[in-house]
């Protein structure tokens, strides 16, 4: 009997033992960085490639005809399927986890496609928009099954879900370990990778007409921006403060430049020529202080403007004078002026006197700072 109760302790000591075993003891422990930081097909064999039933050259040679009729719920329900039937022995729990996140994909998917709009294939570009909107607004857009490397902040690791129930990890650095536990195996990784490089893929392809209308939407209103900040009429600080205050940034696709702009005691300087008998025309140069105006921009690109000015012309021989301006375009400013009710006016033409040296309006600057580092 002693000696029975001598061989079950040892046992309990041992079975103990083996539950204190740290982490990278059950887990194998790499010295080097895995490579699945690499895109998957580097590293998958050509042999895994063909045979796999859910890479993305089959959404060519097998699902082509599904995708044309608009069938896309079908071809991911199906490519999840294919997934599901692996054998991942016991690394089930992780497959499990990375089934429970696809289902609610699929279901996103299922749900976009039925949105108000949307008739067969996503061939219309706003068609693409409705199903793209939906799947953002169901919180599945197209960075949802993307690869996440801060799972453990500063430690090195790589893993997916981060901030979920269902968050698997790929590996991470261990200290003590001396080198990286792999959360899963190569072959493991190899398979969701290619099944999320596969969804990722029809998603972007469902969607590039949006993707090229967005890039090109964007390069345009920096075009716009520019043309407002750097060609269009400059801004003293206190019109850039009244106008920025007065006349917020403007359009329904995203923040664009305003299409006009209040003109306040703004000087500009020119020459005025009498209107009297051409024997008695003088030309003399004036300062020109535009008082109250506006400018109006027109064109596409913002690429021009007109504008009327009340004014005030201040010469070193005459007296004050009051009158009109009109900005005929960008490079023309063409006015009228009186010093003296009783005598002729003159007529006069100046230039933008702070072209280069424009102030911006800081609420308008943000704003097109802003989005040329979303167009990168």
């Amino acid at each position: 009997m002693r000696r029975f109760h001598i061989c079950f302790l040892v046992l309990t000591f041992l079975i103990g033992a083996a539950g204190l075993q740290p982490l990278h003891a059950q887990n194998p422990v790499e010295e080097l960085e895995p490579p699945y930081e690499e895109a998957v097909d580097a590293w998958a064999s050509s042999t895994e490639i063909d045979e796999s039933p859910f890479h993305r050259q089959r959404l060519h040679d097998s699902y082509a005809s599904m995708l044309q009729s608009g069938q896309v719920h079908a071809v991911v329900f199906e490519l999840v399927a294919a997934f599901d039937n692996q054998d991942w022995g016991n690394e089930e729990v992780s497959q499990q986890r990375i089934l429970r996140r696809l289902a609610l994909f699929v279901r996103a998917v299922r749900d976009a496609m039925d949105s108000p709009g949307i008739q067969g294939p996503l061939d219309t570009l706003l068609e693409q928009d409705a199903f793209l909107r939906a799947l953002n607004q169901l919180h599945f857009g197209l960075d949802s099954l993307q690869k996440d490397d801060s799972l453990l902040g500063d430690a090195q690791a790589s893993g997916y879900f981060r901030g979920t129930p269902d968050e698997v990890m790929l590996f991470h650095w261990d200290q003590a370990a001396g080198g990286y536990i792999l959360g899963l195996r190569e072959t493991r990784v190899r398979q969701w990778r290619m099944l999320e490089n596969t969804l990722s893929t029809l998603l972007l392809t469902l969607t590039h007409e949006v993707g090229q209308a967005n890039v090109s939407g964007l390069q345009q209103r920096v075009e716009r921006w520019d043309n407002f900040l750097n060609h269009g009429y400059s801004q003293l600080p206190w019109e850039s403060l009244i106008n920025g205050w007065l006349i917020p940034p403007s359009g329904v696709a995203g923040p664009g430049p305003p299409n006009h702009q209040w003109v306040i005691m703004h000087p500009s300087l020119g020459v005025e020529l009498s209107t009297g008998s051409l024997s008695d025309t003088r030309v003399k140069e004036a300062l020109h202080v535009e008082a109250l105006g506006h400018i109006w921009y027109h064109g596409d690109m913002l690429d021009d403007y007109w504008g009327v000015s009340a004014t005030i012309s201040l010469r070193d021989d005459l007296d004050p004078g009051i009158g009109a301006m009109v900005h005929i375009n960008r490079n023309w400013n063409l006015g009228i002026t009186w010093h003296n009710v009783e005598d002729d006016p003159f007529l006069f033409f100046s230039f933008d006197l702070f072209q280069f040296a424009r102030q911006e309006a800081q609420s308008y600057s943000s704003q097109y700072q802003q989005l040329r580092a979303t167009l990168g």
